[in-house]
């Protein structure tokens, strides 16, 4: 049920696209769906058991039923390589606080055509637009202000507010081969068992040296693994120079110079701290999946439980006991 407030995500290329007809395309079949973040469920993969905040979708140019909107200039309709999600946030949520005003806890799963395509994005604090006394309308399409910040509804006096911002990869990125691309979430928590196996399986279909068992790699070759992962162009593009290299590096000014090489070490960085991280959760994975193949192939196991749990055994007493099952 609608609560006249909304979530506003806007939603931009990773990098310059100066044909907004081209940006058009990264909208097509998206699906953005925003699931809340509560202290009894804090854990961060956008699925059950969190609550459903709302959801936001595009089909294709000038359908009806899009809830996501190119942005568009607020005087002369100038489209923009910028887009925003109105997620109509759920009455049943907006009833477990205080007032319309008040912040929430959001992780996000954006797919495109029935796909995942990036890492749950998760965001804190998050403001809503709109309030039960004076509710947003959803409109036909939505305009940039003149600040460049605010968002306005068809030329109407006053704004959505920015609930946060989210980058789209390059609908190249959908294309298959080339395009694995996997990155762990931003508070620390494992990505989900299947996204792990989906990803890896991507890198090891393309590795030229044929290797198609996960069940046994090393601490390096998850490095590698995940390096590749993390590394993906498109949803990572390179940073730009702000002027052609050579002309950077012969008649550019030292602040270009010096602020492109900052950008460019801080992008490796980056790649590298995911890298590091997600390297990790790929060694306990594929750990995982030794275990489960020793575990099926033995012959016997044991079992070991405690005998007593509320007092100290005595003399002659056993602590605890064996079983050992058989295949």
């Amino acid at each position: 049920m609608s609560s006249g407030v909304a979530l506003l995500v806007v939603l931009h290329p990773p990098k310059v696209v100066g044909d907004p007809l081209a940006f058009e395309q990264y909208l097509h079949k998206l699906a953005v769906t925003a699931y809340q973040v509560d202290f009894g469920h804090p854990d961060t993969l956008a699925a059950p058991p969190h609550a459903v905040i709302g959801s936001a979708g595009y089909t294709a140019a000038n359908d009806s039923t899009n809830t996501i909107y190119q942005l568009t200039d607020l005087f002369d309709t100038t489209l923009y390589s910028a887009a925003v999600a109105v997620i109509d946030v759920d009455s049943a949520i907006l009833a477990k606080y205080t007032s319309p005003e008040s912040l929430v806890n959001v992780v996000l799963s954006v797919t495109r055509d029935g796909k995942k395509i990036r890492e749950d994005s998760l965001d804190y604090d998050v403001q809503l637009w709109g309030s039960s006394g004076s509710p947003y309308s959803v409109p036909s399409s939505f305009a940039l202000g003149v600040a460049g910040t605010s968002l306005t509804l068809d030329g109407s006096p006053g704004g959505g507010v920015v609930g946060l911002y989210l980058p789209l990869p390059d609908p190249a990125f959908d294309a298959g081969s080339g395009t694995a691309y996997l990155v762990p979430p931003a508070d620390g928590s494992a990505p989900s068992f299947s996204d792990i196996k989906n990803a890896v399986d991507a890198i090891l279909a393309e590795d030229p040296t044929g290797m198609s068992d996960p069940t046994d790699l090393t601490a390096q070759q998850c490095l590698h693994i995940a390096r590749e992962l993390v590394s993906n162009r498109y949803a990572a593009p390179l940073p730009a120079p702000s002027s052609a290299v050579p002309v950077l590096y012969t008649t550019g000014s030292d602040d270009d110079r010096k602020h492109f090489e900052s950008t460019l070490q801080s992008y490796y960085a980056t790649l590298d701290a995911e890298a590091s991280r997600l390297a990790g959760f790929i060694y306990a994975w594929s750990a995982a999946l030794n275990c489960n193949g020793l575990t099926k192939a033995a012959a016997q196991a044991a079992l070991t439980f405690p005998l007593r749990v509320t007092s100290t055994p005595g003399t002659a007493q056993a602590a605890e006991a064996g079983v050992v099952l058989h295949n």
